[in-house]
């Protein structure tokens, strides 16, 4: 849900944090050693140093400036277009888009506990037969009211496959309430989202509480009649993942040896990362799926004060629940796309 396994990491550190904080070193230097007084290099140096310094959310303040930056020199409009093509859905959004979608009926929430136990396991059946494809698939499932107000789940997909029974192939599902069919325009501001219809703020769950994940799902589903529950997952290809999985291994158990041998301590939590790494390298090599896994909650609302309120409840709701939520400023329009079904630009 957080940083990726296989980001590469020195010494325990983000690469570009390292290095910036080299090059901080490296000016700092090269300041000292020369005659002279150079206040631009010794600024230089302490601006590198805050860069590379962690910010909020668990990103570097680098990052936290490059996204700002990227937001500013964007523009506020775009469309996304949504239409319905023989038994796709296709979205027009960063490129076309056609994704399958499948309707499922259930009793108030699907919850994947006692009765759902059946279901769970032939969609991961579903998400393996993908993987040994060896094509990228993308999957999502999305929970939210309809206009009747009742709950309804829909698994969207980006491979034509045999769903399992329990769904019902409907491309007309897949339309997000959020959205018409049609051309539509997304107003972006730096911590929400206009359309023709509501204003949306869309969140990102960092990471859940240990044994506490159905009773933050449950919680935050209190709320279904104007939130967007959609939880997203990349299926990486068996081939690709097996690499993955061994190159995320041999990379923080080198970190490992590197940082013992320069004198640093290896934490507890790091020593455990390392042991579900090595499981889960074990569970791909015996033909389990790969899944990149991602969970965004769209809050909406019809005015920006009722928006503001509905957000500040559904980060309290989390909080108690034990989930970690990124609120995605200056990354709105972007992280609306990477929920709708297929995970546009994912």
């Amino acid at each position: 849900m957080g940083d990726a396994d296989a980001a590469v990491r020195w010494y325990g550190l983000a690469r570009h944090r390292l290095l910036l904080a080299a090059a901080s070193l490296g000016a700092l230097v090269d300041a000292a050693a020369r005659a002279g007084t150079r206040w631009w290099e010794w600024l230089g140096a302490l601006l590198l140093a805050g860069l590379a310094a962690p910010g909020p959310d668990d990103r570097s303040w680098g990052e936290l400036v490059v996204t700002e930056l990227r937001f500013l020199l964007r523009r506020r409009l775009s469309w996304v277009t949504v239409a319905i093509e023989s038994d796709a859905l296709v979205l027009a959004s960063r490129g076309a888009h056609r994704v399958w979608t499948f309707d499922f009926s259930h009793r108030g929430r699907l919850d994947l506990a006692g009765h759902d136990l059946g279901l769970a396991r032939r969609l991961s059946q579903m998400v393996e037969a993908m993987a040994t494809t060896g094509v990228d698939a993308h999957v999502a499932l999305h929970v939210e009211a309809r206009g009747d107000a009742t709950v309804a789940t829909v698994l969207s997909t980006t491979s034509p496959v045999a769903a399992p029974p329990e769904w019902r192939r409907d491309p007309d599902a897949g339309i997000p309430r959020t959205l018409r069919t049609g051309h539509n325009v997304l107003l972006e501001r730096r911590g929400y989202l206009r359309t023709h219809d509501h204003v949306l703020r869309t969140l990102r769950v960092n990471s859940f509480a240990s044994g506490r994940e159905a009773s933050a799902l449950a919680t935050l589903s209190e709320g279904v009649s104007w939130l967007t529950l959609s939880v997203h997952a990349s299926v990486v290809p068996a081939t690709r993942a097996r690499r993955m999985t061994s190159r995320a291994v041999h990379r923080v158990d080198s970190d490992a040896h590197q940082s013992r041998g320069a004198g640093f301590r290896w934490s507890a939590r790091r020593e455990w990362e390392l042991a579900v790494l090595r499981q889960r390298e074990q569970s791909v090599a015996a033909g389990a799926a790969l899944c990149q896994w991602a969970l965004y909650i769209v809050v909406r609302a019809s005015s920006l004060g009722q928006l503001r309120g509905r957000v500040s409840d559904v980060v309290a709701l989390s909080r108690a629940a034990g989930l970690r939520l990124d609120q995605g400023a200056a990354r709105q329009r972007e992280w609306f796309e990477f929920q709708l079904p297929g995970g546009p630009g994912w």
